[in-house]
């Protein structure tokens, strides 16, 4: 593994690719924490697609000059994703979405992490908040993910293209993102741990980014029945599998002892998983009939 210094990491160029469609007013929110990130603004660029803003994406552009807008008449958000990795040139390609504002060392921990040559994707920590129950399912989540991506069960790894950045020459390897589906972030971490090994993919808790679309319990749950929806577009393509109840349990545990949750916590965060599990298995039922395109 290679040793992290900002003198080593601080000449790395990044690039940095963002779909709009729709977003008002995170959009605004996204594009000023991207342009207050701590690492030198020479060293990264910044590619916004435009499939389908309404327009918001003029004025984002207009505040903030060094960024560069390219349309995307489909619509779709991984053609938009597809479309700005081929007109960028960094070796590191990040990936978020209009509706996150990212942490302002977000670049220098995705450098970090990239640090060691070994690794093709990193993935970092989401987090919610607004409420208490945000608090506690961001909690969870993140130790979710410390569990699967320490792990070597291929068929549990999953990929969140809103915070993720992917090695150039693995993405031309394995890319690009299946267009016309959700999932396709899935489909790729997945090709990446077929290719290279489980070792190939990394979650860095140190990468954050904050999803401001999710202000409520409500709206993660219903994220949950759609996340069930999508599961049942990629299985075909992919190989995975939903944690089993005993791995949730231990991961429940691991959450509870880490955060010194009382019983009053543990109660509310137990009944807001099961509400998300509940919505997960829903979604998977009414699945999309639609499904990505096989390479």
């Amino acid at each position: 593994m290679t040793d992290w210094s900002p003198a080593t990491t601080g000449d790395t160029h990044l690039s940095v690719i963002v779909p709009f469609h729709g977003a008002r007013p995170h959009a605004f929110a996204c594009a000023a924490a991207l342009a207050s990130q701590s690492y030198a603004a020479e060293r990264f660029d910044l590619t916004a697609v435009d499939c389908g803003s309404a327009g918001d994406l003029r004025e984002i552009a207009r505040r903030h000059p060094g960024m560069r807008v390219l349309p995307e008449p489909s619509g779709d958000s991984y053609a938009a994703r597809n479309r700005g990795v081929a007109e960028s040139k960094a070796a590191i390609l990040c990936f978020t979405n209009a509706d996150c504002a990212p942490a302002p060392d977000w670049l220098w921990s995705i450098a970090r992490a990239m640090a060691d040559e070994s690794v093709r994707v990193v993935l970092g920590r989401v987090v919610m908040t607004g409420s208490r129950a945000l608090d506690l399912l961001s909690a969870y989540e993140d130790e979710r993910a410390g569990y699967v991506f320490s792990g070597s069960t291929a068929e549990l790894y999953y990929g969140h293209a809103n915070n993720m950045a992917v090695r150039r020459t693995a993405f031309d390897a394995l890319g690009p993102f299946p267009e016309g589906a959700r999932g396709g972030d899935v489909v790729l971490v997945r090709r990446a741990v077929d290719a290279y090994g489980t070792n190939a993919v990394r979650y860095e808790p140190r990468m954050v980014v904050r999803h401001l679309e999710i202000t409520s319990h409500g709206a993660w749950i219903r994220k949950m029945f759609v996340n069930g929806r999508t599961a049942s577009v990629y299985r075909p393509v992919v190989a995975t599998r939903s944690m089993t109840e005993a791995e949730r349990a231990e991961v429940f545990r691991r959450t509870i002892r880490r955060h010194g949750f009382s019983r009053a916590q543990s109660g509310l965060l137990f009944l807001l998983l099961a509400a998300g599990v509940a919505a997960h298995r829903l979604g998977r039922i009414l699945s999309l009939p639609d499904s990505p395109r096989r390479p």
